[in-house]
């Protein structure tokens, strides 16, 4: 039992370090490839 309760908390772990790290990229991604489009 113990050790599901440790890799469920893993897996919650990874999938919220793995969303603070696209978001943020995601969202500058978003931006750069606007400000490219504007200027052509």
């Amino acid at each position: 039992m113990g050790v599901n309760i440790l890799m469920e908390v893993n897996i919650l772990a990874f999938v919220a370090t793995v969303l603070f790290v696209l978001v943020p990229t995601a969202f500058l991604l978003i931006i750069y490839v606007k400000t490219i489009s504007q200027n052509n």
